[in-house]
């Protein structure tokens, strides 16, 4: 992890540094939406300086992201949820400088990362195995020596299961085969879209792209760990009992509760 820096406490805020005003300006909201915003937990706290408090770049980062996935149909509730499990993406952005929602695809405005960032995340994979992440669809090259991340939390499961010790050629075939089921879900999705009646007008479609492309991300997400509980819970799978009961802990609970929603 790169050295955390400590700024002088001052009185002034640096020139990237906005107070609550000052921000609602630069993206044309109302202070109490704003205010809204981070009592209903979208947006972070700011920094204090005595009595006031300063909203940096990231906080305009995730204002925007938010006025994105509105212009995409989605409620107040329904980003709470995305960025909720988005949430593993967050210690990428803090080891880049960078949001998890910049860490993107190629087609969405971003900021992606160069070799060497991707080296200091992955010192397992990086260079030494920089092609076959590739092949996985995880990292993508999207210009000279820089690299686009569609899942910023895939990334960082890579990184928490090479931090326990798993070999980098399993961590390599697990994102492989993920890589296998997206492609299925996708060729699935462009098969039943191909469906839809000649007559449906191009805002009703454009309609269900926008919001359909959010609901699939999350709901995938959701799907495969309801999945994954209810294969532990059945012992489908061959795992030693500490595992299992681990898994059973950690991922049956939430799908239970999801369940009943």
């Amino acid at each position: 992890m790169p050295a955390v820096t400590t700024a002088t406490h001052t009185n002034e805020a640096p020139a990237d540094e906005w107070t609550v005003d000052e921000l609602a300006r630069r993206v044309d909201l109302p202070v109490r939406t704003i205010r809204e915003y981070q009592t209903i937990g979208l947006l972070h706290r700011p920094r204090r300086s005595g009595r006031i408090g300063l909203y940096g770049a990231s906080h305009l980062r995730r204002l925007r992201l938010i006025a994105r996935l509105q212009d995409r149909g989605y409620s107040l509730a329904g980003i709470g949820d995305l960025l909720s499990a988005w949430r593993d993406g967050d210690a990428i952005g803090d080891v880049l400088g960078l949001e998890p929602d910049q860490l993107v695809h190629v087609d969405e405005p971003g900021a992606p990362a160069t070799l060497a960032q991707l080296a200091e995340l992955l010192p397992a994979l990086v260079p030494g195995r920089l092609d076959a992440l590739l092949a996985t669809g995880v990292v993508e090259a999207c210009g000279p020596d820089r690299y686009c991340v569609p899942s910023p939390s895939l990334l960082q499961l890579s990184i928490d299961a090479l931090a326990v010790g798993l070999a980098p050629d399993v961590v390599v075939a697990l994102l492989a085969s993920l890589r296998v089921a997206a492609d299925t879900a996708s060729d699935a999705v462009l098969d039943a879209f191909a469906r839809i009646p000649a007559a449906t007008d191009d805002g009703t479609i454009e309609a269900l792209v926008a919001r359909g492309r959010g609901l699939l991300g999350h709901g995938v997400g959701r799907l495969t760990l309801h999945r994954l509980g209810r294969k532990v819970g059945a012992g489908d799978h061959p795992t030693s009992a500490e595992l299992a009961a681990v898994l059973h802990r950690r991922i049956r609970p939430a799908d239970r509760r999801k369940a009943r929603q």
